[in-house]
């Protein structure tokens, strides 16, 4: 099976539309199904039930979608720096967006490095926590903005008055009896995910005495733990920005807040510079940061290299 067709068996997952899946992939819907089709028949089982509501993961779905979701990332990984590789002895500053912030959030990251390295070619990429410290440790990423505490052995700088603020999430109701959320399916974050440590003191704060090792599954990523609460009626930690985003229930009484770092792996890249880049006013920036000086790029320019 190729990185295309993988992808655009995880499109199914996230949207459980074979149509919207379709128009994501710029497929026919006959096409798709044809691909789902002969990957489930090398497989040897299915990986989505189908109903008039949608598709949604079989138990062997569910227990594959992770190691799907870790070989896009790694084909993802392998295309970059093929990429890099063309270019040699370019001046490159390669730096990883993260995902689960908001794009005004890496809007104005993306000013602030324009104006403090003026001198370096950026080169942006877009993720989660776990796949940006990956780049920092295995791609010779330059920068990543990571959630959560300081990971050993990796200099990085707190973002002031930057947090992410993360929740307990399900389909539910509101007033959902406690006993009701207990026996929902737990999607547990893995334990290097930020979120892990935030899962554990939610259970304790209110589902502890309910947990079950039976019905569960970790995940490494919001984006996969955002599907899998919504196909498997599940519960799981997520941000309170993508719960609201997504119509979630936000289970009641619990939120933990996570900071936000800059983490650095190159030793060239001077303190003040990096003191520069945090000092910026997260909130407050003139759109000339962008647009004024005509040898930077222009705002379109530099979306356009954002990867996703």
């Amino acid at each position: 099976m190729d990185s295309r067709t993988l992808r655009n068996l995880m499109r199914i997952v996230q949207t459980g539309s074979l149509s919207a899946a379709a128009e994501h992939s710029c497929l026919t819907v006959q096409a798709l199904a044809a691909q789902l089709n002969k990957v489930e028949e090398q497989f040897g089982f299915r990986l989505f039930r189908r109903s008039n509501k949608g598709l949604t993961l079989t138990t062997q779905g569910t227990e594959l979608t992770p190691y799907m979701d870790k070989v896009l990332v790694a084909t993802r990984q392998l295309e970059e720096k093929v990429a890099a590789l063309k270019v040699p002895g370019q001046r490159t500053l390669k730096v990883a967006l993260n995902t689960t912030l908001s794009a005004d959030f890496n809007r104005r990251m993306i000013g602030r490095l324009i104006e403090v390295f003026p001198d370096y070619q950026l080169e942006f990429s877009y993720a989660e926590s776990m796949e940006n410290l990956s780049k920092l440790k295995n791609e010779d990423f330059d920068l990543a903005v990571l959630i959560g505490p300081q990971q050993p052995g990796l200099p990085s700088i707190a973002l002031p008055d930057v947090q992410v603020q993360v929740v307990g999430a399900h389909c539910g109701q509101e007033n959902d009896p406690l006993m009701l959320l207990g026996n929902k399916f737990q999607v547990r974050p893995a334990d290097d995910c930020p979120y892990s440590h935030s899962f554990l003191r939610f259970l304790d704060a209110g589902l502890g005495n309910y947990e079950s090792g039976k019905r569960m599954i970790y995940s490494c990523s919001e984006t996969l733990t955002l599907s899998l609460i919504t196909q498997m009626d599940g519960l799981g930690m997520v941000s309170r920005e993508a719960a609201l985003r997504n119509g979630l229930t936000i289970f009641p009484g619990f939120e933990d807040s996570l900071e936000v770092r800059l983490a650095v792996n190159n030793p060239e890249l001077s303190g003040q510079a990096l003191n520069d880049v945090v000092a910026l006013s997260l909130h407050e920036r003139s759109e000339r940061d962008v647009r004024s000086r005509s040898h930077r790029y222009a705002e379109k320019e530099v979306f356009a290299e954002i990867r996703t």
